[in-house]
């Protein structure tokens, strides 16, 4: 089968199309032939080893997010069948409850082989159902980007009809989060460096808009615009960078950030 893989070194140089031998699923687990895959902004960290040595040895094959169908399934597998479509989960390992440690470190393109193959075989857990409404390439976009949104807004306290919400840039994550927060009722600040960008996420819903690169002082704006209270929940996605503002930004006892 084909592989989309980074082997022989960590750059993007040693990213190759190249082959496996097709997998054979083992007791408990499923194997999918791939029909799509998305990229997230990780896989073009991954190449150059970003994420440190918690990282699979190379080969490694790229990529988190897909979807396939189940064409061959091994001893003792229920909960899913020939001719499923399917998604592979992010962390292969965690499928319920409180993460940890071990399940921190099942992720795929990661510490694991990814989606960027002909074929890939996985535990019969480690897999979702695809809604039949979904086209292949809408639901490749899902396990990652959000599937996080989703933790984000239930995480302490579910988001409610009338929270603020402040979300950074126009990535993924953001986007995802935009319309969430929208279907909850939610007034939404979202942040980019292209005017272009925000006008396109108010025609997707969002309320306000900063241009983060001529208003560097956006938490003091963001601030300024819930008049003074701040808002209930930052989806933080920029770190180091960010943080100081989105302290700023964020409400006395908010139960994320």
């Amino acid at each position: 089968m084909r592989v989309f893989q980074v082997e022989n070194g960590w750059s993007m140089e040693h990213v190759q199309m190249t082959t496996r031998p097709l997998p054979t699923p083992a007791p408990g687990q499923v194997r999918l032939k791939m029909c799509a895959a998305a990229l997230n902004y990780r896989d073009l960290i991954i190449p150059k080893r970003g994420y440190g040595k918690r990282m699979q040895g190379l080969p490694l094959i790229l990529l988190s997010d897909g979807v396939g169908v189940v064409d061959a399934i091994g001893d003792g597998v229920s909960r899913v069948g020939l001719g499923d479509r399917a998604c592979p989960v992010f962390y292969q390992t965690w499928i319920a409850g409180e993460p940890s440690n071990e399940s921190m470190l099942s992720s795929l393109g990661c510490e694991q082989d990814g989606t960027m193959s002909d074929y890939m075989v996985v535990p019969a857990e480690g897999v979702c159902h695809v809604p039949s409404h979904l086209s292949n390439f809408e639901a490749a976009t899902l396990p990652t980007a959000a599937s996080h949104c989703v933790a984000c807004f239930g995480k302490r306290r579910a988001t409610e009809g009338g929270d603020k919400v402040l979300l950074q840039g126009t990535g993924g994550v953001s986007l995802f989060a935009l319309q969430f927060a929208k279907s909850l009722g939610a007034h939404v600040i979202i942040t980019s460096s292209s005017d272009k960008k925000l006008a396109r996420a108010r025609e997707l819903g969002a309320d306000e808009t900063i241009n983060y690169t001529t208003d560097p002082q956006w938490g003091r704006s963001v601030k300024a615009m819930t008049d003074g209270a701040g808002v209930d929940h930052v989806i933080e996605v920029g770190g180091a960078g960010t943080l100081e503002q989105s302290l700023r930004a964020v409400r006395t006892g908010a139960p994320s950030a």
